[in-house]
């Protein structure tokens, strides 16, 4: 399986103007065989081929013979080395590196569930192994995706979640993920020795998103192509927006070229849908839509506010959300 060759192309047009950052840096990457890392790889072997960027890449993997057999094509690129190793206990690396991409982070719901515990420890020793590692290889700049759940519960008074909104009264400590996400980004403000930008990332859609697990965006995508009818865990009215993949990479990589350091930046689509609108959008109308409760409403809402990466990065959402599902629903059919 391999995306749509026209994302590609998106991806370089929009960051034509940050080549000369990216030429011949050599790059850390952690999480880098997920769904953020192998958008990351596609995006990294199209520069390289197509516009000589000689960008090396070092991915950290628990499991690189698995990545290898499964993801062939973005196993085999020269410029790509794989490690063996956890976010927690790095291995022994002595080469420097320019960037280092934190991208490791579980972010399943039922591992925060089930075990708070290990969801905290995997951010927060992975946050301090990487803030030593940084020094450790001279890394001038990082980029860490944190997660639009720092916030904590959006407020119903808010449409769009800003930068400028903390102290959150509804922010729930208990909550491993939010907590230790929030918590981890002070740590790299604190504590690293090189510039960090922080990338608090919403929801998102388009090839490679897991189909079976926490993302509804995932999961409705799945039923459709397997002709069932698409099955709300709720009653459709809590509020997303979804920022396709592909525009997903250009702002990452814009942020880690030219972000502020310590600053923060909202990553995602501020256009809002109900889980219940979406579900018909992707369904085609060729899948029934099942509410699976139908008691109070959930007016939950996780829409970011765009202003600052607008103002400050001129980024702005380029793919539509409608072809953000044609181009998903495309690629895992020819898979």
């Amino acid at each position: 399986m391999r995306v749509d060759v026209e994302d590609l192309k998106l991806i370089a047009s929009k960051l034509s103007s940050n080549f000369e950052f990216y030429k011949g840096k050599k790059i850390f990457l952690t999480g880098g065989t997920g769904f953020f890392g192998k958008w990351l790889l596609e995006t990294f072997i199209h520069l390289n081929q197509s516009h000589s960027l000689n960008v090396s890449i070092t991915i950290l993997s628990r499991s690189p013979s698995k990545f290898k057999d499964n993801f062939p094509h973005l196993y085999h690129h020269s410029y790509f080395k794989f490690v063996q190793g956890d976010v927690r206990n790095l291995p022994d690396i002595t080469e420097n590196f320019d960037l280092i991409i934190h991208a490791a982070t579980d972010a399943s719901a039922e591992l925060n569930k089930s075990n708070p515990d290990l969801m905290r420890s995997t951010i927060m020793d992975g946050t301090k192994r990487i803030c030593d590692f940084a020094k450790k290889v001279h890394c001038k700049r990082i980029l860490y995706t944190s997660s639009g759940a720092a916030y904590g519960p959006q407020p119903e008074s808010l449409t769009h979640m800003p930068e400028t909104f903390v102290d959150n009264p509804l922010f729930n400590h208990n909550d491993a993920y939010a907590s230790a996400k929030l918590e981890s980004e002070k740590y790299f403000k604190e504590n690293t020795t090189c510039e960090v930008v922080i990338a608090r990332c919403f929801a998102f859609a388009g090839p490679y998103l897991p189909l079976n697990g926490s993302y509804a965006f995932g999961n409705f995508i799945n039923d459709a192509l397997n002709q069932r009818d698409i099955a709300i865990n709720g009653d459709g009215t809590a509020v997303r927006s979804y920022l396709y993949a592909a525009d997903l990479v250009i702002w990452l990589l814009r942020i880690l070229s030219s972000g502020v350091s310590k600053e923060i930046y909202n990553v995602g689509s501020p256009k809002q849908i109900n889980i219940g609108n979406l579900a018909n959008e992707i369904s085609l109308n060729k899948v029934n839509v099942k509410i699976l409760s139908k008691g109070g409403s959930n007016k939950s809402r996780y829409v970011p506010c765009i202003d600052k990466v607008r103002r400050e990065l001129n980024l702005d959402v380029y793919t539509p959300l409608e072809l953000s599902i044609t181009r998903t629903l495309r690629f895992y059919a020819k898979g």
